[in-house]
């Protein structure tokens, strides 16, 4: 009586051994097989479109950075083009990183509350398509878009721009 027992339990050990061996196995192929390819960032826009009182004199741009290493800058002054400028941008992983430490995707968008004191937009384009939130008062923009803008606009600051227009 005790050999049998003690059969079964042996039996049952290697089985369960066995099992989870198989299940080690076989689990990262399936973990490799349900994963979805993810969708690559190809481009960060910011596009800082005025104020709408006109004695604040809100700046007025849009500024690109890609994937491919490019940038372009192009602004304007009193409602008057003053220039399109281009560079080279080595950084556009921290942009990325940026972009998906602030949860841009899962944002929202932001609803029109309030009075309407300067529109700003950020533009991203994937691999599977665009989006685009625009923000008219600072007061009802989300923290993660704020903080977005900002680290944008500064990469902005700190690009050396070529004047492309210029011959």
């Amino acid at each position: 009586m005790l050999c049998t027992i003690t059969c079964r339990v042996i039996a049952s050990v290697l089985a369960f051994l066995v099992g989870w061996a198989v299940f080690e196995i076989v689990r990262p192929t399936e973990e490799l097989r349900l994963a979805e390819p993810k969708s690559q960032i190809l481009s960060i826009s910011l596009q800082r479109q005025g104020c709408s009182d006109a004695e604040r004199k809100c700046p007025v741009f849009e500024a690109t950075f890609r994937s491919d290493g490019t940038c372009t800058f192009i602004g304007y002054a009193n409602d008057a083009f003053i220039g399109k400028y281009e560079a080279q941008y080595e950084d556009f992983g921290y942009l990325v990183e940026q972009v998906e430490k602030q949860g841009f995707f899962e944002l929202p968008l932001v609803p029109a509350t309030g009075p309407m004191e300067e529109t700003v937009a950020v533009e991203v384009i994937t691999s599977d398509g665009v989006k685009r939130l625009t923000t008219q008062n600072w007061a009802s923009t989300p923290s993660g878009l704020r903080a977005l803008q900002a680290v944008i606009e500064e990469e902005t600051y700190e690009v050396d721009w070529e004047d492309s227009l210029t011959p």
